[in-house]
């Protein structure tokens, strides 16, 4: 018998994407958000001099920035010791004694998302909390308990000299409520995660010839969200929401 021809319409493929795990995203939210704030450019427009204890800052729109806040004008970081809302007029800002002096229209980044430095591992886990029993074979949920759980550990190369990780192992040192933080992780293909988590006591590894690690643990301890970014109006939904 003879052969016919190929088939002329190729069947869809069905193979989902792959994604690198490199490229998770773990921030800390500053204190006190209430909402996310993408990078903004800060621009000093006054010359301040080695030591001083203000800067005046202005923004394309007015960007509140909490106290604490570490901003680096080319290769000068400065620290707010208080509040500040910056517009677009200029505001006067309270910083710690300025290591250096920063030129007129020198620039920094500012963002409420403050990234963990070179996280080599950063993984929730979420469990469910739900009273189950053995139903031909299978265990079956009946009542769910506690809801949704959730667990993390952060690990990452920084050490204490980065405000990141300084903020990590101070909060760590710190017991319940003071330590405290919001998380969020985004992941490659738009998933992101929110939650508001206690950190566990740091774990510092070091040995000669390696490089040394800190590592804390999330632990649950207030809402938890997530968002899918591919949506076309992304929102928090709630984990323990219907």
């Amino acid at each position: 018998m003879a052969q016919g021809d190929l088939p002329a319409t190729l069947p869809a493929d069905t193979t989902p994407n792959a994604y690198s795990g490199t490229k998770l995203m773990t921030y800390l939210l500053a204190v006190g958000a209430t909402t996310i704030v993408p990078n903004t450019t800060l621009t000093n427009t006054t010359a301040v001099a080695a030591n001083a204890t203000s800067m005046t800052i202005s923004a394309p729109s007015s960007v509140a920035i909490p106290s604490g806040t570490v901003l680096t004008f080319g290769t000068t970081q400065v620290t707010t010791t208080a509040a500040a809302t910056v517009t677009n007029a200029g505001t006067a800002v309270a910083i710690q004694a300025a290591p250096a002096a920063v030129a007129a229209n020198t620039t920094a980044t500012y963002t409420n998302l403050l990234e963990v430095p070179i996280a080599e591992e950063s993984n929730p886990t979420l469990t469910d909390q739900e009273e189950t029993i053995n139903v031909h074979g299978r265990i079956t949920p009946i009542r769910v308990v506690n809801g949704k759980d959730m667990t993390a550990s952060i690990k990452t190369l920084g050490g204490i000299d980065d405000p990141v990780v300084k903020r990590l192992i101070t909060k760590g040192m710190s017991i319940s409520p003071n330590n405290r933080e919001r998380i969020l992780w985004l992941y490659p293909d738009g998933f992101a995660l929110l939650a508001t988590v206690n950190i566990g006591a740091p774990t510092r590894q070091a040995a000669a010839g390696s490089t040394q690690r800190v590592m804390v643990s999330a632990n649950l301890s207030g809402g938890l969200y997530w968002a899918n970014l591919n949506d076309t109006t992304p929102e928090w939904k709630p984990v323990n929401g219907n």
